[in-house]
């Protein structure tokens, strides 16, 4: 396909691929221009398989070429266009690829910055021994690589003049840049919508080291990863220095041990206590393992809302929601039965008689912005597997809250699939969900520690968990994980001691679920 260049305003957009470029002062159009002589939709520019035409499409005002109107024109060189007429008209220049090729070898031709930015070799100062003032960059968006020299300023949107160029509908037209820094490169957001990274609205980032944002939506947005190229040299230097700090650690802590061990018997039951812990070494810890705030916003964007509206036993509407947690980035999602399929087999046995019917799909929502609140339904769900003794459903997102079936290009963020097996009385829990407590919507964390475990004779030992964390009706089918951020269990229910005002919270452990989700995976 002959590529074209076309130029406006200052920008340039190349275009190597065979689609119409819409030109007119419409806010959607891929070569959008100003002056109240062009129409909303003015002109196209439309591949034929030979070359490219620029086409009238019935403009107000009409397009010029060489003070000539057209209303349909091959081009075979380089044309200025003119969009109306008059002092508030419009102009842009588009060169057909053949005389691009021309225009390269002619002595002391230069392309723009756009285009400078878009070599991947760097120019005369790219290479490692060149001078360079920073390391070169590489952009995977889309399923592609992107890489550029430093210095030099990137766009990233949906704009055709950006120097990436998304298709989703989630980027803005221009949605962000990346400027090139003495030492390394900045992002900074120009959206309305936001940048999200590990969930959290950024407006600026130092890009020091690969680093992950979502454009338009934290969880739904597409995934930009950016990503410094350092030359060999620099590189080896860099993985160096990270040897000698593992191995600084690696000594303070054997230095530490050392000192707690000439101490005598107080370092003797310290030491003890962290032989006690899970994944405790022979007392070569130093500190306890905590969750960190980015495990926990990691694992806060995999949680869904889930709601879903049917009718009674009785016929009459009915609406219920829960939680549930992405255990697969195709949108394959872990709950409780009694959240996605009231009907499931074995499900009457743990609650009782059945209420509700199962409604015909169920609807996902994703958390919007940093106060962790979900935004509308956005996805639709169907029920995969699900086991009523067991409380546990897995359901998989098909099509969008409107019906539109997907396109396979889901790439959602997930929590991982901890072992219940290595958890012990005394260990800390964190409960995500959607408590639906009045006045909140959003995701609630609760924390506390593991009290017992409870041996079900159907389900096996082990296969319920004891917490004195809270759990709210609207938790159900969330996700409770450990310090690692990996789920644990499913907050299923709460349970009141006859006599007593202590009342605790109960998880089915995620090793008795397993073979379910095995079942769901397929």
């Amino acid at each position: 396909m002959q590529r074209l260049r076309v130029e406006v305003e200052g920008r340039t957009l190349e275009v190597d691929d065979e689609r119409v470029l819409r030109i007119g002062r419409a806010a959607g159009s891929d070569v959008q221009l100003s002056g109240t002589g062009v129409s909303r939709a003015h002109a196209e520019l439309r591949p034929d398989g030979a070359g490219w035409v620029l086409v009238d499409v019935g403009s107000a005002h009409g397009t010029f070429v060489d003070g000539d109107r057209v209303s349909e024109l091959r081009l075979t060189r380089s044309v200025t266009v003119r969009c109306g007429f008059g002092g508030d008209d419009a102009t842009f220049t588009v060169t057909p690829v053949d005389e691009l090729d021309e225009l390269d070898e002619r002595p002391g031709f230069e392309h723009t910055v756009v285009l400078a930015a878009q070599r991947p070799d760097g120019g005369p100062d790219g290479g490692p021994d060149g001078g360079r003032s920073g390391p070169d960059l590489m952009v995977v968006a889309e399923g592609r690589e992107h890489r550029f020299a430093h210095p030099a300023e990137v766009s990233i949107g949906r704009r055709p003049d950006c120097t990436v160029v998304l298709t989703d509908r989630a980027a803005s037209r221009l949605h962000g840049r990346l400027a090139a820094v003495p030492g390394g490169w900045t992002y900074t957001n120009d959206s309305r919508e936001g940048t999200y990274r590990d969930g959290r609205r950024v407006e600026r980032v130092d890009v020091r080291d690969r680093v992950a944002l979502r454009l338009g939506h934290p969880v739904a947005g597409p995934e930009v990863v950016v990503v410094p190229l350092l030359s060999a040299q620099e590189e080896e230097r860099r993985i160096n220095r990270g040897r000698w700090a593992r191995r600084l650690r690696v000594g303070a802590a054997a230095l530490v041990v050392a000192m707690l061990v000439a101490g005598g018997g107080g370092a003797a039951v310290l030491l003890a206590d962290e032989e006690d812990r899970p994944g405790g070494g022979g007392g070569t810890a130093v500190a306890a393992e905590v969750l960190t705030a980015d495990e926990l916003a990691r694992a806060k964007v995999a949680t869904v809302l889930i709601t879903a509206d049917s009718v009674d036993v009785d016929g009459d509407p009915v609406t219920w929601s829960g939680s549930g947690s992405i255990i697969g980035s195709d949108g394959l999602i872990l709950t409780n039965a009694h959240v996605a399929d009231p009907e499931a087999e074995g499900l009457e046995q743990q609650y009782g008689p059945i209420q509700d019917t199962n409604p015909d799909y169920l609807k996902v929502a994703l958390i919007e912005d940093a106060d962790d609140s979900p935004a509308a339904p956005a996805y639709r769900a169907r029920v995969v597997v699900s086991d009523g003794l067991l409380d546990a459903s897995v359901i998989r997102i098909y099509a969008t809250i409107d019906g539109r079936e997907l396109d396979g290009r889901l790439h959602l963020p997930t929590i991982p699939v901890g072992d219940s097996d290595e958890l012990r009385t005394g260990d800390d829990v964190t409960v995500l969900g959607f408590p639906g407590i009045s006045g909140s919507s959003g995701v609630s964390v609760t924390r506390g520690v593991i009290s017992t475990f409870l041996d079900d004779p159907v389900l096996g030992k082990r296969s319920e968990i004891d917490t004195d964390a809270r759990i709210a009706p609207g938790n159900s089918g969330g996700a409770a994980i450990d310090n690692d951020a990996a789920i644990m269990g499913i907050p299923s229910a709460t349970f009141a001691q006859e006599g007593s005002n202590v009342v605790s919270g109960r998880v089915r452990s995620i090793n008795a679920v397993k073979p379910l989700i095995a079942r769901a995976r397929g």
